[in-house]
């Protein structure tokens, strides 16, 4: 014997027409809604894009009304009532804002600045805090923040959060080294201590403040700490430091990529007998040259003393009034001094025969010179410049030149050795 199941009615069937009704009225209820927000949206959206292109404050409203709950809509409108001076205004829309995106540190920032204008330090305070627990890698955050707290006299925890946005990005950092310094009226003990530096890169940013400030002795003591990442920039602040006359300075700033003791600097001539390679366009106060036109080598055969000696080889037009070679060297003022050095001449044939001359550096005033290199030395010979410093003078200028032509042009052939320079107090 057999039975049968009977069979279930398809689910459209079992609903009753009236149920069936009912379910359609809400989906196209639903429906409606969604298409009737989404034109608010719309529109609300076309209102904000038109009230920031025409800075139209009644478009802005229009925009919220239409669309409260935009976070967009809201922050837009604040925008544009703070640029209008409308604080209160203002304040009101970033809550909005916020309130509707509380995950959003753009927000808070513009909340913050707000409150700051309108006087509320500790609501500015709060909110600029609540930035920077939203992006705590960002420097804009950081920055508003420690600008806050400065204001508010917190200079400690303010210089705490600028030194963290200057790390974040390094080009505010001469801002807040700039800003330190201001409010310490140049104080560079409260520079280190608010920048606490502890890369090159900052020792390097604070030595530029310093050299623009004047401060020579505290950049250099910068530069000394930022090592080779300082080096280029040292070259320019080498020549503004000389060029201001303000020799000592200088050679401190010069030692820096030199072996030397600037305790020893004064009366002392660098690598006097020509003894290493070196670089001729390098400023400073080692030999230097910007004559092209003359060849110059160190020659290792039969020097005066040591390995090697200059030569120096004309063979041609040159100008007499260019230095051939020179170097810049401290002395002390009101002193008299005797400069002595070996030579020995080749076949000089010229209208300007080569000899050396002192000159102030301070004044660039002609205070001594030899007697004029002869045509042809037998060896070496020893020559001597006697010379007084004056009260002003910081350093000279030792140079050989050649001596003044009756004709133009003015050729010179021949060679010249330099070796073994020194300077005494006489």
């Amino acid at each position: 014997m057999t039975s049968e199941l009977p069979q279930s009615e398809p689910a459209e069937q079992a609903l009753h027409p009236a149920m069936r009704l009912a379910i359609l009225s809400c989906l196209l209820v639903i429906f409606a809604l969604l298409i009737w927000s989404a034109g608010r949206a719309g529109l609300s959206s076309l209102l904000s894009s038109y009230a920031a292109t025409t800075n139209q404050i009644a478009a802005a409203d229009a925009a919220v009304e239409f669309s409260q709950g935009d976070p967009e809509a809201n922050y837009l409108r604040a925008a544009m009532r703070r640029e209008n001076n409308d604080l209160v205004g203002a304040i009101t829309g970033y809550n909005q804002a916020v309130s509707l995106r509380p995950d959003d540190y753009v927000l808070w920032l513009s909340l913050a600045r707000a409150r700051s204008l309108n006087g509320d330090t500790d609501g500015a305070l709060a909110a600029s805090r609540q930035a920077v627990k939203l992006a705590p890698y960002y420097a804009q955050p950081r920055w508003q923040l420690g600008n806050l707290l400065l204001r508010a006299g917190e200079q400690d925890e303010a210089f705490k959060e600028l030194r963290l946005a200057g790390a974040s990005n390094p080009t505010l950092l001469p801002a807040v080294i700039d800003l330190a310094w201001q409010l310490s009226d140049g104080d560079a003990q409260f520079v280190m201590q608010s920048i606490q530096p502890q890369t090159p890169e900052t020792y390097l940013a604070i030595a530029q403040n310093f050299r623009k400030r004047k401060a020579a002795v505290e950049a250099i003591a910068m530069y000394r700490s930022a090592g080779d990442i300082g080096k280029p920039d040292r070259g320019s602040y080498l020549s503004e430091l000389t060029l201001a006359k303000r020799f000592k300075e200088a050679y401190a700033l010069w030692l820096l990529g030199h072996p030397a003791d600037l305790a020893n600097a004064v009366g002392v001539i660098n690598d006097a007998g020509f003894e290493q390679e070196s670089d001729l366009d390098e400023p400073g106060f080692g030999w230097r040259t910007a004559n092209k036109v003359v060849s110059l080598h160190l020659d290792t055969s039969a020097p005066e003393e040591g390995r090697s000696s200059l030569r120096v080889d004309f063979a041609g037009n040159s100008d007499p009034a260019s230095p051939v070679i020179s170097q810049l060297l401290l002395v002390e003022p009101t002193t008299n001094y005797q400069l002595r050095f070996a030579a020995r001449t080749e076949e000089i044939v010229s209208g300007g025969p080569p000899h050396l001359i002192i000159v102030d550096a301070n004044d660039n005033r002609v205070i001594a010179q030899s007697v004029e290199f002869p045509r042809q030395t037998a060896g070496w010979q020893y020559f001597t410049v006697d010379f007084n410093s004056t009260a002003t003078t910081q350093a000279i200028q030792i140079t050989l030149q050649r001596q003044q032509c009756s004709t133009s042009p003015c050729p010179i052939f021949g060679r010249v050795w330099l070796d073994n320079f020194s300077l005494q107090k006489h």
